[in-house]
């Protein structure tokens, strides 16, 4: 006999399963960051949901089991923070109102590659998932396009540093002065 047709299946998917839904109001889709060993990456994190200042909000950052970051009604809770990333995550509070809740991992290291959940849990709860990904800065940075002398500039320097020589060559000898 088939479960859904039973009534159980039914059932488990109405009082289990839809409430569930239910109170994840919004799950965004994975964001992807990365960023160097030793330098630092900004984890995105908010909700489209204006928020109250006097409302009951608690965020709490998650890599793997860990206790990357907590807020509780605006402010931080570093008592039940991972030693792995104590003083190394900040926060930007002067956004918490506007919904946004992204954290800064500084000194960034090999293990910190990974998922990320943000969970910003009041009235209506949200879920957000960042993958971080960690690589080393290559030794020697080429520069880049923009700090490449360009060739035309400098042939056109040294036409300017000719054609100066030349009239002031010319000038000596014809004994005409400016």
């Amino acid at each position: 006999m088939d479960l859904w047709e039973t009534g159980n299946l039914r059932r488990w998917w109405l009082f289990y399963f839809l409430p569930l839904c239910l109170l994840t109001s919004e799950v965004s889709l994975q964001e992807t960051v990365e960023g160097f060993i030793g330098g630092s990456a900004v984890l995105p994190c908010s909700t489209e949901e204006p928020l109250n200042p006097n409302q009951n909000i608690t965020v709490r950052w998650i890599h793997r089991d860990d206790n990357v970051y907590i807020i509780i009604n605006g402010q931080v809770s570093v008592e039940r923070q991972d030693p792995e990333y104590k003083n190394r995550v900040e926060s930007f509070p002067e956004e918490y109102l506007r919904g946004n809740f992204s954290i800064k991992l500084n000194n960034l290291q090999h293990n910190d590659t990974g998922l990320y959940n943000c969970y910003i849990i009041m009235k209506e709860s949200v879920l957000k998932g960042v993958e971080l990904f960690t690589r080393e800065r290559s030794e020697r940075q080429l520069p880049s396009k923009a700090t490449e002398p360009r060739p035309e500039m400098t042939v056109m320097i040294i036409s300017a540093l000719f054609i100066g020589i030349i009239s002031s060559l010319n000038n000596c000898v014809t004994g005409v002065s400016s």
